[in-house]
């Protein structure tokens, strides 16, 4: 087990790997693509490439990233609680108030798709699995996908299948036109209203228990010291690496390629909503765990080129969000649906490999990233050292 205080690169590298396939979802909202018609669309540079990208963001990203995030979530706060000598429960709650906080402020003067307050909401649930072992964490997050699996598949005879879809659509389609013309403080009225539209969205797909789900099969990874290379347990990864891949992908294709309305379509609709992104996240890890755990000069050069990223996770997701509306909102950048998804794909990728370079400059000089200086701040109730000198305490 790692000692106190000591980062696990295998672990902030996954987080890194995390926030770029975060950012290639969220683009698509940011830059409007998500939101024009298929006839504008075609009108954009490299549009022909856009079908088939699409295709396979909605079948090996969309969701499963998130997923993985929520995964690493869980895995650092029991990682964190059993570092802690003294109160880890009040420590874990005064951490989650601090990120609903940042959350919030994310929500309302960034993105209203921020998950971060979602984070804060569900992570106060953690404390009470504190000292529950890996197999029963494991089995209460199975639990917990089975239970959202049932409950969407009964909510039609309900009458709940479409509660809160209504209200949702409605406040989307009233202010994104802000986020395409409007000034800053219209964007920032804008964004309270989409939260809300996102929360009604998330809420009516029981998103806050397949976040704790995710949370607990964190947990339990962290319960085995999974990211750690002398850990062992390598045939359980290989296990969750196959199993994960390959019924995950199954189900997302077999999702994505639904046909007309019937029986079949439910159930699979159903299973690979519900199972897809927890498998392929679990099986993404378990694969890069495995490969990181070698000693090659390739696999330390990537593990060490995004770990950077990952320690500064927060940041980088942030800044993320801040960079995008200077780009593509109408009050600055004025780039608002004006780029194909192939360019976006682009844009992203060039734009990570920024923030990889920055992130590693940055931890040169400092000791941990801004936004995680701030939250470490108010966790501890005593300002930590920023600057990187010759001793680190």
């Amino acid at each position: 087990m790692a000692s106190k205080g000591e980062r696990i690169d295998g672990l902030d590298a996954l987080r890194g790997f995390a926030i770029f396939g975060i950012l290639l979802i969220n683009i698509q909202v940011f830059s409007g693509w998500g939101f024009v018609s298929a006839d504008t669309r075609q009108a954009l540079t490299w549009s022909e490439w856009d079908e088939p990208i699409a295709t396979w963001l909605d079948i090996l990203v969309r969701a499963k990233f998130y997923s993985l995030f929520s995964l690493l979530f869980g895995y650092s706060f029991m990682m964190l609680a059993q570092r802690v000598q003294q109160s880890p429960v009040r420590y874990h709650l005064r951490r989650m108030l601090g990120l609903l906080v940042i959350g919030t402020a994310h929500s309302l003067f960034l993105s209203p798709w921020d998950i971060l307050m979602l984070y804060g909401v569900m992570g106060l649930f953690l404390g009470a699995f504190l000292n529950v072992r890996a197999p029963t964490l494991a089995a209460c997050g199975v639990a917990l996908l089975i239970v959202t699996a049932v409950a969407l598949w009964f909510a039609p005879q309900l009458g709940l299948a479409d509660l809160g879809s209504g209200t949702s659509l409605r406040l989307l389609q009233d202010n994104v036109p802000a986020l395409s013309g409007g000034s800053y403080l219209e964007v920032v009225e804008a964004n309270a209203y989409l939260s809300a539209s996102v929360f009604l969205d998330r809420i009516e797909h029981l998103r806050p228990l397949r976040v704790m789900a995710m949370f607990l099969f964190g947990a339990a990874a962290a319960r085995l010291n999974l990211a750690e290379r002398n850990s062992g347990h390598v045939r359980l990864l290989i296990v969750v690496a196959l199993v994960g891949l390959v019924v995950g992908t199954a189900l997302a294709m077999a999702e994505d390629k639904l046909g007309e309305e019937s029986l079949a379509h439910r159930v699979v609709s159903l299973l690979g909503g519900v199972g897809a992104p927890p498998l392929l996240a679990m099986g993404y890890g378990a694969v890069l765990l495995l490969w990181w755990r070698g000693r090659g000069r390739l696999t330390g050069a990537v593990r060490s080129a995004l770990a950077p990223t990952g320690r500064m996770a927060l940041t980088n997701y942030i800044l993320q969000s801040a960079v995008c509306i200077c780009v593509f909102y109408g009050m600055w950048g004025d780039r608002f649906a004006s780029l194909s998804l192939a360019a976006l794909m682009l844009y992203s990728t060039v734009f990570f490999m920024a923030q990889m370079i920055f992130s590693a400059v940055w931890l040169r000089l400092f000791t941990q990233g801004p936004l995680e200086w701030l939250w470490r701040w108010q966790m501890k109730r005593k300002r930590p050292r920023l600057l990187r000198t010759s001793t680190v305490t």
